[in-house]
């Protein structure tokens, strides 16, 4: 699936209108109770090249002048117990704010002060949900004291068990994305938050990364961190201003699309490598 057929944004103005591959009618994020979008992350096919194998094509990233999380605070969700890798993905968020990586993201404005803390697991039962449902869980949690209040600097990244289809609109978890990262308000902030289901189901495994089961995890999680770090809030987006981050305009991609399934390594974790205005390419540092 090339960088050029999916869709980044929903019902956006036509200056601001992108071609996809997994929408209907209406974009991929009909079910949105407050009209909020998400940003996808396609599957690939492993047995093509990876995208953005050349890079005098790309035109790289402009800022839009909308937010950016400066000093990241990383605070992860697994959906219930039977979420697999805990212990890995606590290790990984924790690592990447001072990670080579995000090093990398200075150009950008990008912090490496930002801090994670351990993820909380929560009890909900291990079915199939819409968009709309994960917002609303999180919205509980908030106000239930289990999480943290939303700041300018605060991501929640949603990690999900096996056996679980996530739906949003028409397009499917590990059928048309390996996950994706949104947007919404709650009483007057922005909450920006990630979904990355189980890599190791069927469509996930072999379509989210060329690795083995964990690391293509954490490559996956590191593609939604790094893009709801310079890019949180596309999800409330619907021209080429702000609330617009870093954003390539003219392949309507993020940071991380430009690179999709193109892994590196940092701070002792497979990552998704990403674009690099200063390098003119994909890079892991």
């Amino acid at each position: 699936m090339t960088h050029s057929r999916w869709l980044a944004i929903l019902s956006l103005s036509s200056a601001f209108a992108v071609s996809a591959c997994a929408t209907d009618a209406d974009g991929p994020n009909e079910d949105s109770a407050d009209g909020t979008r998400i940003h996808l992350m396609p599957l690939h096919n492993p047995d093509a090249p990876a995208a953005n194998v050349t890079s005098n094509a790309i035109a790289g990233l402009t800022f839009f002048g909308g937010p950016i999380l400066t000093k990241i605070d990383i605070h992860p969700v697994f959906w219930n117990s039977a979420t697999k890798l805990q212990s890995n993905i606590n290790s990984f968020y924790a690592a990447m704010p001072s990670s080579a990586l995000y090093s990398m993201l200075s150009q950008y404005n990008i912090g490496t002060a930002g801090s994670a803390v351990a993820g909380i697991v929560d009890t909900n039962a291990t079915k199939s949900i819409r968009d709309s449902a994960i917002q609303s869980r999180l919205t509980t949690l908030i106000n239930g004291g289990k999480l943290p209040k939303p700041t300018a600097s605060t991501y929640y990244p949603v990690h999900f068990p096996s056996g679980m289809t996530i739906t949003q609109g028409s397009s499917r978890s590990c059928v048309q994305f390996c996950a994706y990262h949104g947007t919404f308000v709650l009483n007057g902030v922005n909450v920006n938050y990630g979904v990355v289901p189980d890599i190791g189901q069927s469509g996930c495994n072999g379509g989210c990364g060329a690795s083995n089961v964990t690391n293509n995890t954490d490559s996956v999680a590191s593609h939604e961190l790094v893009e709801a770090t310079t890019d949180p809030a596309v999800g409330l987006a619907t021209t080429f201003a702000a609330p617009l981050g870093w954003y390539d305009q003219p392949d309507n991609q993020e940071i991380g699309d430009l690179c999709n399934a193109q892994q590196g390594t940092s701070a002792g974790f497979t990552v998704q490598k990403e674009w690099s205005n200063a390098a003119n390419a994909c890079v892991d540092h």
